[in-house]
């Protein structure tokens, strides 16, 4: 009498058992990989590359004049660098002069600053002032932010930081402002207070 021959799984349903095999295995081999402790020698080390200037001025002293050939603004401080790959220019402690057609001059100061396109958009950055003194014409201002965007051309100075104006009898706190140098006027966007201060002798 003829044992029967044992049963073979058709391939149709062996595959999805190989497939599944294959799976685990892969599946193991990553994982152990991943779980492998990383020597030293399999970490890339990223060198810090130190941006060099092509050239920087000291103790400077720069005056834009208008089209009457009077200055229109200029601007001082102990350092400034350029960077050719990025038109850029760092100004250590700028010392900043608008001057306008009435009044006294706008000052504005800051820790830091940068400019691009030949100085004809700039950021002054940290502690930043701007400020006005007294005269025949005008009271005394001043605008205190941490940052400050600036257009020398048009004499506008913008912010969007928390800011302070202070004037004769009043503080106004608010958070933005926009000062149109121009024609003497500083505005603060919003979340606006303002308080009475009145001056001491």
């Amino acid at each position: 009498m003829t044992e029967p021959r044992p049963r073979r799984m058709p391939h149709h349903r062996l595959f999805p058992w190989i497939v599944g095999a294959l799976l685990v295995v892969v599946g193991w081999l990553v994982l152990d990989e991943q779980m492998r402790p990383t020597s030293p020698a399999d970490v890339a080390r990223e060198e810090t590359v130190e941006r060099q200037p092509d050239y920087f001025i000291e103790d400077f002293h720069s005056i834009s004049l208008n089209e009457s050939g009077e200055p229109a603004w200029e601007l001082r401080g102990p350092r400034m660098l350029h960077f050719t790959d990025e038109d850029l220019w760092t100004i250590q402690s700028p010392d900043m002069l608008y001057h306008v057609e009435r009044g006294e001059p706008w000052r504005l100061v800051s820790d830091s600053g940068r400019a691009w396109s030949g100085l004809t958009e700039a950021v002054l950055e940290g502690e930043v002032l701007v400020s006005r003194e007294a005269g025949e014409e005008n009271d005394w201002a001043e605008l205190e932010t941490t940052e400050a965007w600036l257009f020398p051309q048009e004499r506008l100075v913008q912010t969007q930081q928390p800011a302070t104006y202070r004037t004769r009898g009043a503080v106004v706190d608010g958070v933005g402002a926009r000062g149109a140098l121009a024609i003497n006027r500083i505005n603060l966007l919003s979340e606006v207070k303002s308080r009475y201060a009145p001056e001491s002798d």
